[in-house]
């Protein structure tokens, strides 16, 4: 039998799916301490996570190791060149958390446009401020997407009602297969330009870190909104904040250097923040678990490579 660890809150199809099967022997407890529940059994083949931070000595402390699969589409928190140093392979769920993400970027919209996060605590205390909460309309509005992938177009497709005009940027993805998203292909410079509203949908690396910057916020129109749903590290945070006090940018924000308790840095400068809200559905949990077991199946019965990020 194969030992599977899952030290997190994962849906109980991830056990259900792998018992089923037969080879698999699971231990699923969502846990405080990585380090030590590695220790407790470091004969495992595979490692199953959703945000925890994955360094090389927890690598190490698992010397029977093989696989690790993020449950997710995001894999920053996975010492990707220790584990293919040390022969593990790791995966990703991409799409799982997609559409979880997507609805939560338009949530975010709506809810700073109509001013619903502060309006219920004023209307609940008895006051009537209804002049004091005047918002604005989605509609008729530009749109700007940064990144095109799975995420990026199921945002296109959830504003697709709204009447909006949707601009995106992606080098990977041709002007054809944005326009067969409904989204018309512009440069970088372009889009922070013309979008009433820029939502990032990028992943965090040497090439993305800080890329949000002073060059392109400089651009936005006056009282634009900036959504960041993706990764702290793609804005530079000392450039918005130079940029919000003079613009009045909007920033809504659901993504921080550490998924964890304490102060945050971005507190005085975000309209609307939440604790990376982005893939904390039913639904998404189901499938991200799902399909996390699923390859990991696939992966060790048939060799199937094709959720492998760091071959």
């Amino acid at each position: 039998m194969k030992r599977v660890l899952i030290p997190t809150k994962l849906d109980k199809t991830v056990r259900e799916t792998l018992e089923a099967h037969g080879g698999y022997a699971v231990v699923l407890e969502e846990v405080a301490d990585l380090a030590a529940f590695c220790a407790q059994h470091s004969e495992a083949h595979a490692l199953i996570v959703r945000s925890e931070k994955v360094t090389s000595a927890i690598i190490d402390a698992l010397p029977k190791l093989k696989v690790i699969v993020r449950a997710g589409s995001g894999v920053d928190t996975i010492d990707l060149a220790h584990a293919r140093k040390k022969g593990v392979d790791v995966m990703s769920t991409p799409g799982a958390n997609a559409n979880a993400v997507a609805e939560e970027v338009i949530a975010l919209m709506l809810a700073d446009a109509r001013h619903i996060v502060d309006a219920d605590p004023s209307t609940r205390a008895g006051k009537w401020e209804k002049s004091k909460f005047m918002g604005r309309e989605v509609s008729g509005k530009t749109v700007g997407i940064v990144g095109l992938g799975a995420i990026g177009r199921l945002v296109a497709r959830r504003l697709s009602g709204f009447d909006v005009q949707l601009i995106g940027y992606d080098p990977m993805v041709t002007a054809e297969q944005a326009r067969a998203a409904g989204v018309e292909l512009v440069d970088l410079h372009t889009l922070f330009v013309r979008a009433d509203y820029i939502t990032l949908h990028v992943p965090e690396t040497p090439a993305t870190k800080g890329m949000v910057n002073a060059a392109l916020l400089s651009h936005m129109k006056k009282g634009a909104t900036i959504i960041n749903c993706a990764r702290a590290g793609i804005i530079n945070e000392t450039d918005l904040r130079a940029a919000k006090a003079e613009k009045q940018l909007r920033f809504l924000n659901d993504v921080y250097p550490k998924d964890a308790e304490g102060p945050k840095t971005v507190a005085d400068i975000a309209d609307i923040m939440v604790p990376h809200l982005g893939a904390s559905t039913k639904e998404a949990n189901f499938k991200a678990a799902l399909h996390a077991a699923q390859q990991l199946i696939e992966l060790d019965e048939k060799g199937t490579s094709a959720y492998i990020v760091n071959r």
